[in-house]
């Protein structure tokens, strides 16, 4: 029976570092001393720090995968352009979803405003009414 590994802060910490490099969580489950993901899945969903956490680290990892991406485009070339523009696509996407500031601005602004009044209805006077007064 293997050892059940334990979140500690040490491997929050080590995760969450090699997040902000850039390097998918699937590559890091990977390794033999990290957890597998159904692991990291499971703290994710028992602790909440742990997963802001998690989630905090791979936005930062998203602004990497753009500088390196940006590297990449300056370096590319005619036989790679292609890859390199298809590579670039995605981590703009992934970006736009994972980051607000490069997202497309959506913004719905609803002003509604709602009154509602009740009167009592005239006094229908009677020409029998008027007669007497």
């Amino acid at each position: 029976m293997s050892k059940e590994l334990q979140l500690t802060q040490s491997l929050s910490e080590n995760i969450c570092q090699k997040l902000m490099t850039g390097k998918p969580l699937t590559q890091i489950c990977k390794d033999k001393d990290y957890p597998s993901l159904s692991t990291i899945y499971k703290w994710m969903s028992q602790n909440k720090e742990f997963a802001a956490s998690i989630a905090n680290a791979r936005k930062q990892g998203c602004q990497t995968y753009l500088d390196n991406m940006i590297e990449e485009l300056e370096h590319a070339d005619n036989k790679n352009i292609m890859v390199v523009r298809e590579k670039l696509h995605h981590y703009r996407w992934l970006a736009s979803k994972l980051l607000p500031m490069y997202g497309d601005k959506q913004e719905i602004i609803q002003d509604t405003k709602i009154e509602i009044t009740w009167q009592q209805p005239a006094k229908i006077i009677d020409a029998k009414e008027i007669k007497d007064e």
